[in-house]
């Protein structure tokens, strides 16, 4: 396209600038805004150098550039007041303070805002500006520090600061201001840093000595784990041998080495640094590769070009854009679609900084283009694991130079950031149900499943990594195809653990061992238990209380005390009746009560709600006779309504629920737990003297004697102590519901067992992984997967709750007390009916002995 076409274009699109809120570079020039700080020059000469070439630079540039537009240029006096309505491009030459003033007006209009400022100043935010530093060769360690703060590459809540008394005062104090110093741009990111400075001596015996008494006094709970060590290059090699030897490099610790004189040492190959990582550290280095050799230009005005340059060749690609669209569509078209003040602003910086990498990097470029500095970070995690060697390493994670600030092609500490960067770890594990399962697929696979394998997947999620698993063959444990847990029993799984586990932990061919084992001393010698899992609490097994005797269910509604009460009160009330009755002067002799069994009889018939014969003629007697109808009255009633309670709801006979209801029936009952069970070394150290009478009256169970051992159980004759879980499944097993679900779990839990995983004494992993473990914990999704695995209800939870309603209606059984009542009344009347006869009989045969006289 020639530029009598360009004109065209222009001529066109005047009249359709009112579809935009700014117009398009086709139609209107470019407009760049320059604010030029006098106080930023240290004279006045500078200064007027600086905007008396300012014009000569853009015109040079743009016809160079573009060839077929201009910028327009607009320089302002001062750096407050004006307004940049109508400009596409702010350039400014001020001190940090000033930048960032003019930085809010350059926001609010959209412009893209090119600055050059003084040194130690947080650069403007990628997506909205570009910001040089004028840093002299030598100064830039603390800007380094602002560039990577300004991007989020060092997130640091507290920082310790150690450093030879090699490097003065003002360099420390500036790197110190940069990681401290609250940022524009952030809300929120303030450091608190600590100081410690130690000899660099000559020797390095002597600078060891000097590094390990500094990091032996160490209070790393209260001052943190992040280390920041600006030292020289053979100094490094000595902290991190000390690190190393007191055991500071852990995942929970970051140690950023910076070395400034690795250019003077002709040492910026710092792989040598490998060989002193440990396994699970966090160590990163922020090395020196300016080349001194190479002419390194950092005036004002190679900066300015440099910028303008870049300014120029971005406004050409833009227009170069706009005119290939609008040559495909009409006016109004173009007016829609084409870029608006914030898109254009987007496009031209990501060209400015696309052009300056170019610059930079190529053999022409020279401004700044010495001052080099590299960041390198350890790759340490499970490195041991998978080639069974320390084969751990560096990478180049990013670069700094001045014109581009910090670049990173992976974040400095890789391992905070990403775990264990989803590498494949080897685990151990062996069948275990419920803890651990191993089954097989229709395809012939093993599948791995468990509640510690709930675990673990939460685990490798969160840590960032993939596993394998090793298996090792255990002739005493089986696993078969589609394995469920629901039928298995439990017989105290994780008081022993396969010596093949064990040797894989000692000889470290695994990160861990995915294994439930109860925590114990004798364990501890060997290897190291994470944070427990889950707590076995200890509980035991009784049969269920059965139904009481109801022969006497008749006399349940009243205790012993109460029927004794009531007749005594009977035997009292017939011959206080009689007395009154006798001495009272209205008494007749007809009136049935003339003797104190007559007057037992009629309280006794009252009682019954019989009454009598007869009445009482006098009114205290009647009086008294009332007042025992009231009585009788409450007696019946609540008989009655406890007596349909007791036939509606059976008594059953006490539960054993607690130890001490245990040991309260020791002469009736024994008890007993599996060999080598936890709770005996428990109940051997425990104080109480009710634990020692459980210890002593044991009885030691082996896996043949489970048969004999429920018969026990089921006959109310034995009593089994375990895991509550373990109970549980028992309870579930095919073994126990054959027998009619005929036993129940105490509510006493007397002892906790700790189960937890295994893994290696020394592993640097084991604060993460119980990190991870108190997570799991505190949200409550190892609560979730222990109900999962080990559920809390049983067949015979359903069967108990429904026992009640199968047993409302009044059977035989229910009434047979009182027919046996019935019984002994009749057999009672016919033996005194007999004897009557008898007595009859024998006072008619003495009356027919006598001799009578005759009278006639």
């Amino acid at each position: 396209m020639n530029m009598i076409s360009v004109f065209f274009l222009a001529w066109i699109l005047n009249s359709g600038d009112a579809f935009s809120d700014f117009p398009s570079l086709i139609s209107t020039n470019a407009s760049l805004a320059v604010v030029i700080d006098k106080s930023f020059f240290d004279n006045k000469a500078d200064y007027r150098d600086i905007v008396k070439n300012i014009y000569s630079f853009i015109t040079a540039i743009t016809r160079e550039k573009i060839h077929m537009a201009d910028i327009d240029v607009h320089i302002f006096e001062g750096t407050k007041g004006h307004n940049f309505r109508d400009f596409t491009v702010l350039l400014s030459v001020t001190s940090c303070y000033q930048m960032w003033s003019l930085h809010d007006a350059a926001r609010k209009e959209e412009l893209v805002h090119l600055a050059i400022t003084d040194e130690d100043c947080p650069r403007l935010p990628d997506s909205e500006g570009v910001s040089i530093p004028l840093i002299l060769p030598g100064k830039e360690l603390s800007q380094i520090f602002f560039d990577m703060r300004s991007i989020d590459a060092l997130l640091w809540n507290n920082v310790n600061i150690l450093h030879d008394d090699t490097f003065d005062r003002d360099t420390i104090g500036r790197v110190t201001k940069a990681l401290s110093t609250s940022l524009p741009n952030k809300k929120f990111n303030l450091v608190s840093r600590t100081l410690f400075t130690f000899k660099h001596a000559n020797s390095e015996r002597n600078r060891r000595y000097d590094i390990k008494n500094m990091l032996e006094s160490f209070h790393v709970e209260q001052l943190g784990k992040c280390f920041l060590v600006i030292v020289t290059i053979d100094t490094a090699a000595d902290v991190m041998e000390v690190a190393k030897s007191l055991n500071m490099a852990l995942p929970d610790s970051q140690w950023l080495y910076i070395i400034t004189d690795s250019v003077v040492r002709n040492s910026t190959n710092i792989t040598s640094f490998a060989d002193l990582l440990t396994e699970g550290s966090n160590v990163a280095f922020i090395y020196n590769v300016t080349d001194s050799d190479t002419y390194c230009n950092v005036s004002l005005k190679c900066y300015i070009q440099e910028l303008v340059s870049a300014l120029a060749n971005a406004l050409k690609m833009s227009l170069m854009t706009e005119i290939e669209l609008y040559s495909h569509m009409t006016d109004e078209e173009f007016e829609l679609i084409r870029l608006n003040k914030q898109e254009r602003r987007q496009e031209i910086l990501k060209s400015i900084k696309i052009q300056l990498i170019e610059d930079t990097f190529s053999t022409n470029g020279v401004c700044g283009k010495c001052l080099f500095w590299r960041f390198a970070s350890a790759i340490t995690w499970g490195n041991f694991f998978i080639h069974g060697k320390n084969v751990a390493h560096l990478i180049e994670s990013g670069t700094w130079i001045p014109v581009l600030g910090a670049n990173f092609t992976d974040v400095l500490f890789p391992h905070v950031m990403h775990g264990f960067r989803g590498i494949n770890v080897p685990i151990a594990t062996y069948h275990n149900p419920p803890w651990q399962t191993i089954s097989l697929t229709n395809s012939g696979e093993k599948e791995y499943g468990g509640l510690l394998f709930d675990v673990v997947r939460y685990l490798g999620k969160k840590l960032n990594f993939t596993y394998n698993v090793l298996s090792p063959a255990i002739n005493r444990t089986k696993f078969t195809r589609n394995a469920t847990v629901a039928n298995v029993v439990l017989t105290s799984t994780t008081r022993e653990m396969p010596s093949q586990i064990i040797d894989m932990i000692l000889e470290k061919k695994v990160l861990f061992a995915a294994c439930a084992y109860t925590v114990n001393d004798h364990g501890r010698k060997q290897i190291n238990f994470t944070l427990p899992i889950f707590m076995q609490t200890y509980s035991f097994l009784t049969a269920k209380p059965g139904q009481l005797s109801r022969a006497l269910l008749f006399t349940a509604p009243f205790t012993k005390e109460t029927w004794a009460c009531l007749a005594a009160s009977i035997i009292i009330m017939g011959p206080v009746l009689y007395l009154i009755h006798k001495y009272s002067p209205s008494s007749t002799k007809t009136s049935g009560l003339n003797s104190c069994w007559q007057c037992v009889w009629y309280i006794y018939g009252a009682l019954l709600q019989q009454g009598g014969m007869y009445l009482p003629h006098s009114d205290s007697a009647r009086l008294l006779v009332g007042v025992w109808w009231l009585v009788v009255m409450v007696l019946v009633a609540t008989y009655s309504g406890s007596l349909v309670a007791f036939l509606t709801f059976p008594n059953t006979d006490t539960a054993i629920l607690t130890v001490d209801d245990l040991i309260a029936h020791k002469n009736k009952l024994t008890w007993g737990f599996p060999n080598g069970s936890f709770l005996e070394e428990y109940l051997k150290n425990v104080e109480e003297e009710k634990y020692h009478i459980l210890l002593e009256r044991a009885i030691i169970h082996n896996a043949t004697q489970e048969a004999d051992m429920v018969e026990q159980i089921k006959m109310g004759k034995h009593v089994l102590i375990d895991w509550r879980s373990t109970l549980r499944f028992l309870m579930r097993s095919d073994l126990l519901l054959t027998k009619g679900c005929a036993f129940s779990l105490s509510t006493d839990e007397f002892m906790d067992e700790p189960i937890a995983m295994i893994i290696a004494k020394d592993s640097p992993y084991i604060k993460i992984i119980n990190a991870e473990l108190h997570r799991m914990h505190e949200s409550g999704l190892m609560n979730k997967w222990i109900a999962e695995q080990i559920p809390v209800k049983d067949k015979c939870s359903d069967s108990f709750a429904n026992q009640v309603v199968e047993e409302r209606k009044v059977n035989v059984t229910d009434m047979q007390g009182i027919f046996f009542v019935l019984f002994m009344g009749v057999t009672g009347s016919i033996f005194l009916l007999c004897c009557e006869f008898c007595c009859h009989k024998r006072q008619v045969s003495k009356q027919r002995k006598l001799i009578q006289p005759f009278i006639p």
